[in-house]
């Protein structure tokens, strides 16, 4: 099966799936949780013993998963291994169960408030701050692996423009690294050196008009960026947006993306983002 047919397959299983069944799965059987899980790949489908080689047996116990893997040998090699089911997964560190952190995770992908999913899942407010931390986290690595294509190439155009963010200027990003490339800027002397690189550069003072009279060229789409990524940070707050800038950023882009995409498509997204760059560990790793 090629990665896009599984893609789709996988979105396909995930889409089914709504808060309602997430819910559920919270309020259901351990078993069915962990088989939905291991369906998505999410926690291992079977572990391998440290001390053996052999596969573990997956057992019923008292943990919050309600099974762990286990191996127990009597005689020359006696041991009595066990690991959780989560052990290897993007679940490993949570104390927070694994339907509980799906439940948080899809509240997130709504962006639903703090004091919201703190009442809703009954969970203090810092275990929340800190797994939407997590989340951005995980648009950061997303953006890093999908960073393959290197941004403008003869024909095309492309927009520049500073912003300020606090009390720092963020000049951070891709930069435009294809000769050929046509640059559309305001006055800003950092890029007046473009045209020896090679590229098509276009200017345009803001002082005098939005759009040159001549040339036509402006910088509405970046500036319309920059407007609306200031306007997403301020319902976050400024002190929480500070250190943390590129993690936003990164979320916003990741959301922007995925503009006008359902719950259905979304959530499903976001969790195959998370199995392609985290994927779960069959056998203990060597730190």
């Amino acid at each position: 099966m090629s990665c896009r047919a599984k893609h789709r397959a996988f979105e396909s299983q995930a889409g089914m799936y709504d808060l309602e069944f997430l819910y559920g799965l919270k309020k259901g059987s351990k078993k069915e949780g962990n088989e939905w899980c291991m369906g998505m790949d999410m926690i291992a489908k079977e572990y391998v013993c440290p001390t053996c080689g052999e596969k573990m047996i997956l057992t019923e116990n008292n943990c919050s998963d309600g099974y762990a893997w286990v191996c127990r040998k009597f005689g020359v090699n006696e041991h009595h291994i066990k690991r959780t089911v989560r052990k290897g997964s993007w679940f490993e560190e949570s104390k927070l169960t694994i339907p509980e952190v799906l439940i948080l995770t899809y509240l997130w992908v709504k962006k639903t408030p703090n004091e919201w999913i703190v009442d809703e899942m009954n969970v203090p407010e810092p275990t929340v701050v800190d797994w939407k931390s997590v989340y951005r986290k995980v648009c950061v690595d997303m953006l890093v692996k999908d960073s393959k294509v290197k941004l403008g190439g003869v024909g095309m155009v492309v927009e520049i423009d500073g912003s300020r963010f606090g009390k720092r200027k963020y000049n951070r990003g891709k930069r435009v690294d294809e000769p050929g490339s046509t640059v559309l800027s305001d006055c800003w002397p950092s890029c007046n050196g473009l045209t020896a690189e090679g590229y098509a550069h276009y200017t345009f003072n803001h002082s005098k008009n939005f759009k040159d009279p001549v040339t036509g060229v402006h910088t509405n789409g970046i500036e319309g960026t920059w407007n609306a990524i200031k306007t997403d940070f301020r319902t976050q707050g400024t002190r929480k947006v500070e250190g943390q800038f590129h993690t936003y950023l990164a979320e916003y882009m990741w959301r922007r993306s995925h503009r006008g995409a359902s719950m259905k498509s979304l959530y499903p997204s976001f969790i195959r983002g998370v199995t392609e760059l985290y994927p779960r560990h069959t056998q203990d790793t060597v730190e």
